[in-house]
């Protein structure tokens, strides 16, 4: 466990988404059959959060613990995206008081103004969660499984110092917060290892 905490801190954290419906055996009007204004939101009134071509989804903005678990697993597919990107920009829209997230997207800003890019290092969740709700918070802890990865050179050689290793079970963390006016979770705090 001790060699994985020695890991580049920088790759490892940077290479770190059935109604049934019946019919009335009598015929009704329309407008008994319309769900009322007091009827729950539907998706097209919440405002677009995320990356205009890949948004928070519906399933990840509900105050509960599966939101808040689909916003964790959305996240994490934003940290695979924007690598390839790399732009660091959509990790502090949803983050902007989250230090670990800041300092992953200052990294993908800077291998961006370098030309640099990542090879390898893709980051997924490697079990269930373990989710503690409490007011307007959550608390999750997961495992999440790294690919060996490394950042390059415009060139192709790798960066020295950032080749990492496959890591099969990375113990990690998150506190999330609920943000009522948007009807979303955002991140307060994240921990690969």
């Amino acid at each position: 466990m001790r060699d994985l905490r020695g890991l580049n801190r920088v790759v490892i954290s940077v290479l770190v988404g059935t109604a049934v419906l019946t019919g009335c055996s009598e015929k009704q009007p329309a407008n008994d059959t319309l769900p009322s204004s007091s009827a729950a939101e539907t998706s097209e009134s919440l405002p677009e959060i995320g990356p205009a071509d890949f948004p928070v989804p519906d399933e990840a903005r509900t105050k509960d613990a599966a939101g808040a678990e689909a916003f964790m697993r959305y996240y994490i597919d934003l940290l695979g995206r924007q690598q390839s990107v790399p732009s660091g920009e959509p990790l502090r829209d949803l983050a902007p008081d989250c230090q670990e997230c800041l300092r992953i997207a200052q990294d993908m800003d800077e291998a961006a103004a370098a030309q640099r890019r990542f090879e390898g290092g893709k980051l997924t969740l490697a079990g269930e969660f373990g989710t503690a709700l409490a007011d307007d918070s959550a608390n999750l802890s997961f495992l999440t499984r790294i690919e060996a990865g490394a950042l390059v050179e415009p060139s192709g050689e790798p960066v020295p110092g950032t080749e990492s290793p496959a890591v099969e079970q990375l113990p990690s963390a998150a506190s999330l917060v609920w943000l009522p006016e948007a009807r979303c979770w955002q991140l307060e705090a994240l921990n690969f290892g």
